[in-house]
């Protein structure tokens, strides 16, 4: 949880450039890019860690993760669904760098929200399990 809101925090700042800035500057790219990642895969090791802590099934996957985040009650099942599709970025970010969709990487960017409320509702289940 720690270095999820690390990385949120380096994020943040971004968040507010511009489109055209960002496709100008390679450095702005790299920097949300690689925060991006480290955030991602912040939320699927701790989706596979309170799975574990709830005694939830093991998931296929890292988008099946998520998704049983949102049936242990962890997260709202709408929002677990919503919020799966970051496996994928995620996969897509590390495996396939060379061909890294920037408007993707962009479109992430802005939705920093969402892992902002994923970090709350895991401390605020994590506060429940008490």
């Amino acid at each position: 949880m720690d270095e999820l809101s690390v990385r949120l925090a380096r994020l943040e700042p971004l968040k507010s450039r511009s489109k055209a800035e960002f496709d100008a500057d390679p450095y702005l790219r790299d920097i949300a890019e690689r925060n991006l990642e480290v955030s991602a895969q912040c939320v699927l090791d701790i989706s596979h860690r309170l799975i574990s802590l709830a005694g939830g099934p093991r998931p296929r996957d890292y988008y099946e993760a998520i998704l049983h985040l949102g049936e242990l009650g962890v997260l709202p099942p709408d929002f677990a669904t919503h919020l799966a599709p970051l496996a994928g970025f995620r996969n897509i970010l590390v495996h396939e760098y060379l061909e890294v969709d920037w408007q993707e990487v962009y479109r992430n960017l802005q939705q920093l929200g969402d892992l902002a409320r994923f970090a709350e509702l895991v401390r605020e289940w994590l506060r429940r399990q008490k």
